[in-house]
């Protein structure tokens, strides 16, 4: 049983360390504020161990990681919905390069970076769920696995999120 348990805890370490970036991303733009974000984050960890002994095929373990983690999100987003965030404007097509100057471990974003969490704070849980995925470079058919989706729709829902993005900055730019 003790051999088991080991087993258990370095799998569970090794999915983990392995998907930590990914992990801080969906806390940050899940929750704003740092300490929701912790909260987020132990959450994501103790839902991640909970359901680590349902996980049959390693070849998934990266796909059901994202699964679990965006669940867990959205649900913690619903528990806080009465919360707002305000928008600060930002340029527009800079998503993937904002994202990318993220290292995952810095406490505190710079502040374009910040202002795209911002605006990414004021869409709906699904439509998070898809831009988090779009900027850590998934394709649409990862995403849509992810997200129990096809990937046609994946593409189409991406569209409109992307042109909701841009109207809330050009909005707020004015």
């Amino acid at each position: 049983m003790n051999s088991e348990l080991q087993a258990a805890d370095g799998k569970f370490l090794d999915l983990v360390n392995g998907n930590r970036p990914k992990i801080l991303k969906i806390c940050r733009v899940y929750a704003w504020n740092r300490e929701d974000q912790e909260d987020l984050h132990q959450e994501i960890l103790f839902q991640i161990w909970r359901g680590l002994p349902q996980l049959r095929d390693d070849s998934y373990a990266d796909t059901w990681l994202y699964r679990t983690a965006l669940n867990t999100a959205i649900g913690f987003l619903r528990k806080r919905a009465s919360r707002h965030a305000r928008t600060v404007p930002f340029e527009d097509g800079h998503l993937r390069q904002l994202a990318e100057t993220q290292d995952g471990g810095s406490p505190e974003p710079d502040a374009q970076l910040a202002a795209l969490y911002e605006a990414i704070a004021q869409l709906d849980g699904v439509e998070k769920a898809l831009i988090t995925l779009f900027l850590e470079d998934l394709s649409y058919e990862q995403i849509a696995q992810v997200m129990g989706l096809n990937s046609s729709h994946v593409g189409v829902l991406l569209h409109r999120v992307k042109k909701k993005l841009s109207a809330m900055i050009k909005e707020k730019a004015q």
